[in-house]
This record gives C-alpha cells, sequence and structure tokens, in this order.
C-alpha cells in the first residue's frame, strides 16, 4: 500500500502518487497558469499578460523557483536550496521555542546567581513572549517542511535541480555573451516574480515603513565565543563587532539585496567609521530605508553610474524587485565609499568553491591589527567590514571565515537576511559583554570569555560550507577597498 502523500500548501493526501499530486499543487497552488492543464478558453499562441498589463513575449526563462512553505517566509527558492533551507527553518523553529539549554558557563568564576540565571533573561522582550505562543505555528511548519522533504526526494523529471542559469552583469569574466546582453530587459529569471509591476502593494510599503527591519545588535562578539567553545573550529576570523545582524520582517517577500546593503551599512555608521571613512557621513549616521536604498540606486543612475542597470530592471523605485552586486556597486560608488565588485567562477563547481573560500579567507588575514582571542589565539576579531555575498539565487553578508579542525575544511560565516538569530545566540547578546564590542574601536576589550556548551548547535545557521556553495559555479562579491580602521 502506498502511503499517503500531503500538500505542504493545504494538507491535501493523496495515495495515487506522485503525478496526482503535482496535478493538486499545479491545479490549486499554483503561481500563473498552470502548465499540467489545457488553456480551453485562451489561444496559446497569444502571450499572456504580465502583472502591469503588458505582454509577456516568453523570453523569461522559467527559473525554477519555488515558494517556501514556511508561514510568513515568503522567499522563493531555487529547487536545489529548498531542503537546506527548510533545515535552517527547522533549526530556526527548535532553537527558538522548543530547545532550553543550561546557560552558558564563563571560564572565569562568577556569581551563583548570574551563572544560574536563564539565558531568556538577555533575550529581547518579542523573543521571550513568542516562546508562549509557538506551539501550534511551530506545529504547522513542521507538517509543511516534512511534506515538502517527502517530495524533494521523489523521482522527477525536472532538470531544475541541477541548472545553472546564466548571471548577469559578469563584465570581467564573461566575454562576448554578456556583452550582447547588457541594457536589455530582463525578466522574472534575474528580478524574481514581480519583475513587472510598477509598484508594490500599499500593505507592504506601510509595513516596510512602520516596521522597518529585525535587527540584532550585538552578534559577533557572541560568534567569537562560539567559536572559541567550538572543537570543530581550528581558526576564525571575523569582522568588526559593530556590525548587526538585519533579517526579514515577516510576510516581506524577497529584499535580501537590500538588507545585505543595510548590514555594509551598519558598520558605516557606528564611529569611528562614520567620521573617518570617506562619505560615511552621507548616511548621517543612520541604517537607510529600502526606500533610501532604492534612490540611492536611481540616483546612481541618473548619474550614469552602471546605468544599464535602468534599462534592465525598468526603475526599481516601490517596487519588489530584486536587485543584486551591480545595484550595490551602483550606490556605493554614488556616495563615493571605496567598495568594489569581485566575480568568481570556474566550470567545475569545486574549483570555484575553492576560489571563494581562499578569496574570503585572504580578505580577513589582511587586517594585520586583529585582536587574538581564545586558546591558541584561534578567534581573531578584525576592524573589517563585512563582505556582500551573491550567487544564483540568494545573497547573505560574510562576517567571517573559519577553518575547521582535522581536514582544515574552509566555511564561510555568515548573516543570512532569510533567518533570524537563534535562541541560543540571542540569550548571549549582551552577557558578561560591555559596550566596547559595540563599535568605538575597542574590539573586545574587557570582554569575559564565556564557554557555551553546545556551540556547534548555536552556529549552524551561520556557517556555509562546500556541503551548501557545492551547488553553485558562479559568485560575486563586493569587497571593502578602503583602508582599514
Amino acid at each position: 500500500m502506498t502511503d499517503a502523500m500531503e500538500c505542504p500548501f493545504c494538507g491535501w493526501k493523496t495515495k495515487e502518487g506522485e503525478y496526482q499530486m503535482l496535478l493538486h499543487m499545479e491545479t490549486l497552488h499554483a503561481e500563473g497558469e498552470p502548465p499540467f492543464l489545457a488553456a480551453a478558453d485562451q489561444d496559446r499562441t497569444s502571450p499572456s499578460p504580465n502583472s502591469n498589463g503588458t505582454a509577456n513575449t516568453g523570453n523569461d526563462d522559467d527559473p525554477g523557483y519555488v515558494e517556501c512553505p514556511v508561514e510568513g517566509c515568503g522567499e522563493f527558492l531555487l529547487l536545489s536550496q529548498v531542503e537546506y533551507h527548510l533545515e535552517l527553518h527547522t533549526t530556526e523553529e527548535t532553537d527558538v521555542h522548543d530547545h532550553h539549554p543550561p546557560p552558558p558557563d564563563p571560564i572565569t568564576a562568577v556569581s551563583e546567581s548570574t551563572a544560574s540565571s536563564s539565558p531568556l533573561s538577555n533575550a529581547p522582550e518579542s523573543v521571550s513572549k513568542s516562546s508562549h505562543k509557538a506551539s501550534e505555528p511551530s506545529t504547522r511548519h513542521s507538517k509543511a517542511i516534512s511534506a515538502w522533504k517527502r517530495l524533494l526526494r521523489m523521482p522527477s523529471s525536472s532538470s531544475y535541480s541541477h541548472r545553472i542559469l546564466w548571471r548577469r552583469h559578469n563584465s570581467k569574466t564573461s566575454g562576448d555573451s554578456e556583452s550582447k546582453t547588457r541594457g536589455t530587459r530582463l525578466g522574472r529569471k534575474h528580478l524574481g516574480r514581480y519583475a513587472h509591476e510598477d509598484r508594490m502593494p500599499d500593505w507592504l510599503a506601510d509595513l516596510l515603513r512602520k516596521k522597518g527591519q529585525v535587527q540584532t545588535a550585538g552578534v559577533v562578539p557572541v560568534l567569537a565565543q562560539l567559536l572559541e567553545s567550538s572543537p570543530s573550529t581550528h581558526r576564525a576570523y571575523l569582522c568588526h563587532p559593530c556590525v548587526h545582524h538585519i533579517s526579514k520582517l515577516k510576510r516581506e517577500g524577497g529584499f535580501c539585496g537590500y538588507r545585505n546593503i543595510q548590514m555594509l551599512c551598519s558598520y558605516l555608521t557606528q564611529p569611528p567609521q562614520s567620521t573617518t571613512i570617506p562619505n560615511a557621513h552621507k548616511l548621517a549616521s543612520q541604517i537607510p530605508t529600502i526606500f533610501q536604498i532604492q534612490d540611492y540606486i536611481e540616483a546612481a543612475w541618473d548619474n550614469n553610474i552602471s546605468a544599464t542597470g535602468r534599462a534592465e530592471t525598468g526603475g526599481i523605485r516601490n517596487t519588489r524587485k530584486y536587485i543584486g552586486t551591480p545595484e550595490a556597486v551602483a550606490m556605493f560608488r554614488y556616495l563615493g565609499v571605496p567598495f568594489a565588485a569581485q566575480s568568481i567562477k570556474d566550470k567545475s563547481p569545486a574549483k570555484a568553491v575553492e576560489m571563494l573560500l581562499r578569496t574570503v579567507e585572504e580578505y580577513f588575514r589582511s587586517d594585520d591589527k586583529a585582536i587574538v582571542r581564545g586558546e591558541g589565539g584561534k578567534v581573531r576579531l578584525t576592524g573589517l567590514p563585512p563582505l556582500y555575498f551573491q550567487h544564483l539565487g540568494h545573497s547573505m553578508t560574510i562576517v567571517g571565515f573559519e577553518r575547521g579542525t582535522g581536514t582544515g575544511e574552509g566555511r564561510l560565516l555568515v548573516f543570512d537576511p532569510h533567518f533570524k538569530d537563534c535562541y541560543q545566540v540571542l540569550g548571549m547578546v549582551g552577557m558578561n559583554n560591555n559596550s566596547n564590542n559595540g563599535g568605538d574601536g575597542k574590539r573586545g576589550a574587557g570582554v569575559v570569555p564565556v564557554r557555551y556548551p553546545y556551540p556547534d548547535g548555536a552556529l549552524k545557521g551561520y556557517r556555509r560550507g562546500g556541503g551548501y556553495l557545492g551547488d553553485f559555479k558562479e559568485f560575486e562579491l563586493l569587497k571593502w577597498v578602503g583602508p582599514n580602521c
């Protein structure tokens, strides 16, 4: 007897196999016209209208994106990324709501009352309150995640999970094929499902204006403590501890490029960087909003900085179109802040990953004023800003680099705007860390080391190694090229 398959969107079940489930999903949950169904009332040769009423000429290659089934996430992911993405959601849910580990054990003696206090005592109020309401959403999310994982294990004729798509704006590496496409209007493959919209919905604009972003300071010092305690860490480097982790709001969708720009700006808007870095004062010591970032990019195009971006996107102001490295470059060039883009690619994913890891390690090792922490000096806090990091379908902010024990495997340490900080990390923010971790230039001064009993579990959401990166052949970085602070 075939086990019943459950739809990850609505819970409908069938025992009739993969085809019946896919037919159900394409019939009731498809984005746009279901591909399995005959268009009885429509001329199949006529172009279908886009969201802005213009004709779709069919030039958009189907990028093979699916929507994350977790309520409130709203991200559209390459099929090859879904299982890893859902695994991180599982970690996020477990850490925040279900797992209550013992408090960190300070290496140096502290009072009994401090050592026995709950790790939530230092967590944001919204986190501690939400834990009491988490049971029902967490169960629903778990069911959706389990259903998707079963679907991902099904045999399929689709080549989406193996497809590597052409990337835009690799002017130094992609040769003639790229030059022929620059300035051409791009579609959903590059700009997302809302590539043709003229304006985002009013409810979303109101949400972004009222709520801004989820923003946590003090996470980099916590990562330093966790890495010191981790038995799987041989050597690690971290960016300046003033950098904030900025993540998405519930229901906001795909603004990852903006969130990563905001994380870079969190470095620029704090002293001493805000006064010593050329042109950082133009940000007025404030992390720009999504709408302000759009204004900066549009102003760059007005000033003929990466001006082909406007032709390719049709303009981004007040829209949900995806942005990437080219738009980040345009903004910082317009402001006069010294960041520069670097493209890394190879026909072999393994070689591309090796080049990426080597480039990031060399970047963080370049700071000869890094503060050494931990037994044997295995963790080094640099004064460098983070790196904007782009691969096909997603972007993140690289806040550090790590070499593992034993094999010496390289891993990126990232702030992923898809995900908020886990329970353990939030509980440690501010614990035995004075304000010198917040960006006044005294990196790590006066810090009492804290040993956490389960460091690798807490670090899981921040690590990206070869298992994740090996799906890609091309990467882009936005690197700091100014003086070290």
